[in-house]
Order: C-alpha cells, then sequence, then structure tokens
C-alpha cells in the first residue's frame, strides 16, 4: 500500500461525477428536473447518438442571470436549500447542488441563458469543468444547456457507455416518467432530428398515459384517489386485463418526484391481491402526497431512492388505495376486433389436465350473509364444450371458464373460514397413514397450519398419523391421496412465512376442490355457479389471476359478420 495522500481537485469532481452522471440518461434527468424546478412548461430534449455525442435540454423557464449561471456550475452551489434543516421541507426535484457541476466535469457543456427582466442573455462555455468562455448574447428567456461528448476525459468510463439504441431507451424512459406525473407541461424528445416524443400540456395524467401508451391502455386504466391524514395516494392503475411480464412500467412518485422504491411496488402488487397471475405485474402510475418529514430523500446522489419513516404504514396505505379502487369498477375483460395485443390463449386457457376430477361443492355451507350478485346483469343461454358457461348480458355476450369461476367461489369461502378453522368432516373410520420421514416432518412443522385447514391427525408413532378429518371441501376424494397431496404442495413451500403457506394452500385447496374443464355442469348449477360467483368480493379472476369471463359486446359481434 503506498502513502495517503491528498487526490487532486480534478480527480475528486470526476469521482463525485461518477456517482451522479451513470450514462446519458443520467445528464437529461438532471437537466430536466432543473428546467421543472425554473417553473418551464415546455421542455425540449434533443440528443444524437443516444445522447453519447450530444444532449441539449431547452426549457422557458425562469433563467439565469449572468453571475447565477457562472455560480451554478461550482459544487454544491444550489438555490433549493440553505442549510441541512431544510432537507425536511423539499419541495423541488433537485437541491444537492450536484448535477451542473458533475456534468461540466465529465462533458463539454455551452449554456444560453436569460431571465425575463434582463435585455440580454448569457453564454457560458465550460470543458472538464474549467470556465472557457463567458459573454453576453442575444437569446429567449429560458435555458438552453447543450452537453456535448460526454465522459471525453474519462475514457475509462467511455468504454462502458452502451450501444444508441440502449442509450436512448434509458433517456426515452426518463422523458416519460416526468412527461406522466407533469401533466402542466409540454414535453418534446428528439433524435437525430426526428421527434420520437411528443407529450403535450394537458392538464391530466389520463391523458399523457394517453399520448404515451395509447389509447386502447388509457381505456383500461383505473383512477385510484385516496385522502388520509398526512397521506394521500392519486394514479392509475391498469385493469388486470393488462399486465407485464416485469415492474418496468410501475411508475412511483413521492411528491411529484420519482422514485424507484421496492416497498411502493409491493404495495401496489398487493392491492391487486389475487386479481393477477403470479409473475405478471400491472402498469402503474401513482403519485404520492406525504408530510416530507416522514421521508428521507437524502439517500443517493441520484435521488431517486427514499426512505419513508413508517414504511409498512405506507405499503398497506397504498395496497388499500388500489384494492378499493379495482373493486370499483368492472373488470370483465372485453375482447373486440381491434384489440389486437390481447393475449387471447391466455385469457381462454384451460386448467391443467392433470388436475385431479372432484364433484361440485356447489352445495357447501352457505355464507349467511346475504350479498346482491354483481353479475345479476348475465343469464345463462348454455354450456360449451364442458368448460365454458355461455350468457347473454344486456351489451352482449360473455364466456365464462367453469372451473375458473368455481375456484374463486371456493377460495373466497376458504379464505373467509380460515382464521378460525375450515369446517371437518369427521371419518367414520378413522384412516393409518404411513408417511416418508421428510413427509412427516413437514408435516409436524405445518400441524397448527394443517389444522386450521380442516385436517384432524394423530401422531401414531414416528412416521405413522391418523386421519380422524379432512377439510369439508374434499368429501368425495381419498383421505390419504389428499393429504399426500397437500405434503407435497407444504414441501414446495419450505422456507416461506406461514402466511404465504396458508395463502398458497387455500389456493391449491380451492383449486383442487373445484369443476375442471371437461367436469358435467346441468344448466340449472351453472346458473347457481354464476349466481355464487356475483356474491364474490372479486368475481373477475381465480385466485391465481387467470380471467374467470370475457365479454364481447354487441357492436363487436356486428363487426365479425360485417353488420357494421
Amino acid at each position: 500500500m503506498g502513502k495517503i495522500k491528498v487526490l487532486s481537485e480534478d480527480t475528486v469532481n470526476q469521482i463525485a461525477a461518477g456517482e451522479v452522471i451513470e450514462r446519458p440518461a443520467s445528464v437529461v434527468k438532471e437537466l430536466m428536473e432543473n428546467s421543472l424546478d425554473a417553473g418551464a412548461d415546455e421542455i425540449d430534449v434533443d440528443v444524437v447518438k443516444g445522447g453519447k455525442k450530444k444532449i441539449e435540454v431547452k426549457d422557458n423557464g425562469v433563467g439565469m442571470s449572468k453571475k447565477e449561471v457562472e455560480l451554478a456550475f461550482k459544487k454544491h452551489a444550489t438555490s433549493k436549500i440553505e442549510d441541512i434543516e431544510d432537507l425536511d421541507h423539499l419541495n423541488t426535484l433537485g437541491f444537492r447542488g450536484e448535477a451542473l457541476a458533475s456534468i461540466a466535469a465529465v462533458s463539454k457543456v455551452t449554456v444560453l441563458t436569460k431571465t425575463e427582466d434582463q435585455i440580454e442573455g448569457t453564454k457560458l462555455v465550460i470543458h472538464g469543468g474549467d470556465m472557457v468562455e463567458s459573454e453576453d448574447v442575444g437569446c429567449a428567456k429560458g435555458t438552453s444547456i447543450r452537453v456535448e461528448d460526454l465522459f471525453y476525459n474519462t475514457p475509462a468510463r467511455k468504454k462502458y457507455l452502451k450501444r444508441t439504441n440502449t442509450e436512448l431507451a434509458h433517456i426515452s424512459e426518463v422523458v416519460t416518467r416526468n412527461a406522466i406525473v407533469k401533466s402542466g407541461v409540454q414535453f418534446s424528445l428528439t433524435h437525430q432530428g426526428r421527434e420520437l416524443t411528443f407529450v403535450p400540456k394537458s392538464g391530466s395524467m389520463l391523458e399523457n398515459i394517453k399520448a404515451i401508451y395509447g389509447k386502447e391502455i388509457a381505456k383500461k386504466m383505473v383512477k385510484v384517489s385516496k385522502d388520509g391524514e398526512g397521506f394521500a395516494v392519486d394514479g392509475y392503475v391498469s385493469k388486470p386485463e393488462i399486465d407485464r411480464s416485469n415492474r418496468k412500467h410501475i411508475f412511483t412518485y413521492v411528491n411529484s418526484r420519482y422514485v424507484r422504491n421496492n416497498l411502493l411496488k409491493r404495495g401496489i402488487v398487493d392491492g391487486y391481491g389475487t386479481l393477477l397471475k403470479k409473475g405478471r405485474y400491472p402498469l402503474a402510475f401513482l403519485d404520492l402526497d406525504i408530510d416530507p418529514e416522514k421521508i428521507d430523500v437524502n439517500v443517493h446522489p441520484t435521488k431517486t431512492k427514499i426512505r419513508f419513516l413508517e414504511e409498512e404504514n405506507v405499503k398497506e396505505k397504498v395496497a388499500g388505495a388500489i384494492e378499493s379502487a379495482l373493486m370499483d369498477v368492472n373488470l370483465v375483460p372485453t375482447i373486440s376486433r381491434e384489440e389486437k395485443k390481447v393475449d387471447t390463449e391466455k385469457v381462454m386457457e384451460k386448467v391443467d389436465k392433470d388436475s385431479s376430477k372432484f364433484q361440485s361443492q356447489l352445495e357447501m355451507e352457505e355464507d349467511p350473509e346475504v350479498k346482491e350478485s354483481k353479475l345479476s346483469y348475465m343469464r345463462v343461454v348454455g354450456i360449451l364444450k364442458d368448460t365454458y358457461i355461455v350468457v347473454e348480458t344486456p351489451s352482449g355476450m360473455a364466456v365464462i371458464d367453469q372451473h375458473a369461476a368455481h375456484e374463486r367461489i371456493n377460495y373466497e369461502r376458504l379464505k373467509k373460514k380460515v382464521d378460525d378453522k375450515i369446517d371437518s368432516q369427521k371419518l367414520v373410520s378413522p384412516k393409518t397413514i404411513e408417511l416418508q420421514p421428510k413427509e412427516a416432518a413437514i408435516l409436524r412443522a405445518n400441524e397448527g397450519l394443517l389444522s386450521k385447514l380442516g385436517f384432524e391427525l394423530d401422531h401414531f408413532g414416528k412416521t405413522t398419523f391418523r386421519i380422524r378429518g379432512v377439510p369439508v371441501i374434499f368429501n368425495e376424494i381419498q383421505e390419504k391421496e389428499i393429504l399426500h397431496s397437500v405434503l407435497d404442495e407444504l414441501m414446495d413451500k419450505k422456507g416461506t412465512s406461514l402466511e404465504e403457506r396458508s395463502e398458497d394452500m387455500i389456493k391449491y385447496m380451492a383449486c383442487h376442490s373445484s369443476v375442471t374443464a371437461g367436469d358435467k355442469l346441468s344448466v340449472s348449477k351453472a346458473r347457481e355457479l354464476l349466481e355464487e360467483l356475483g356474491k364474490s368480493e372479486n368475481p373477475y379472476t381465480c385466485p391465481h389471476g387467470r380471467p374467470t369471463m370475457v365479454s364481447f359486446t354487441e357492436n363487436d359481434m356486428g363487426k365479425w359478420f360485417k353488420r357494421t
């Protein structure tokens, strides 16, 4: 190890720049946030070679005087805060005073800026952190910052930049996430003379979602709005029929600042409950209005990570707001001729052919609470392929997957009972079962859960047990087969929490006690099933997130037969 010495100012600045400026998109982010803080309502971003060659951000904000613009590129020079206490009351996007200094340290920067009351503006040129030109010029009110040859003086960093399209994709995301939440601002993104994004001032988040994602997606968004003491949630989430394989389309904001926060994303997914299949994620655009004193924004130099004072409380409130919003709308998916992007194979997916065939349990104990059916407007007209129930609706027709529908009914019934104990059926003659050592260990570790699920078991030796009762929902299945199957499922859930195991087992039981594709239902039983489905809290998906039904409007059918 060499002797300790103080690094040169240039080296320090380049290291510090690396904490804030990781790629061209980082430059765009910082410059756009400064434009927004300056009160701009028009922001234009123009880039060349994915920002590697040139980035220019123009705004019509308040602009800067000559003295201010020269100070702005000094490290930790900022108009946003004066002392440490101000961090607890931030209402600006930028505040550290690092961005401009960091950008200038690793690029060639040209600034044009003018305030409204100035006759002339200022042109400032900085290369690698050194000012090379400062003069008075004629220019429009606002600020234009051109950043060229990013990382020209740090070749080790420059070589890690990705291909042009990759860097451009990151820039596009930065523009998109700002445009969605800042509906009072016009945004544009141009790459090498070609306009890629234009989002006009609309005053509506939904209109901006439409401008970016298209009208078909916007039509499938659900408004989320919930106020509480010191906390409010506002924004939009997609209906369950619109989902993605990753979380990239979940945009979360706190006090209109874009943040990356896994806790918020978990809250959003939790709010869907069983409306989404495992591994599928919604489109979501949520802005949380929260007391600045209850968050820490000074966690990371890029300012995209924050910490909440009451994390679990925030997550639960977000989940609750989404659940309430989704339960207030009709979530029956509609398949129309124009919606070519809808995954019809997923919608019409049949249940696994290897599932055991259980008899209908529609006669299971009724919930004493009398509920009005959400689906009372539907009328059963027939059954197709012993799999789908065909119904007439005021606007057309719908097709219901009998297994998914019955699974939802059974899931909600079991869910309500599990906190106490799911009903058991006593066996006239208790059955003795010999387990493998591993199975016996799993059973012992989950005795409390199995009891809540409706199994009544006695120890009868090291690996021998006696079955005295089984969940009533399985009343026509071999007792030993049930227990072996349940233990197999529990083995797959090793390492998960008791709450997760309980949820997974309820889903398993609901699935394996429901009618399946191929089971014959009479029309009267189909009507009973529809009635019970309509009384569910969520009649629109099975517990695993598959849709229970899809609908077709009369207009859709008219188009099929070329009537319209």
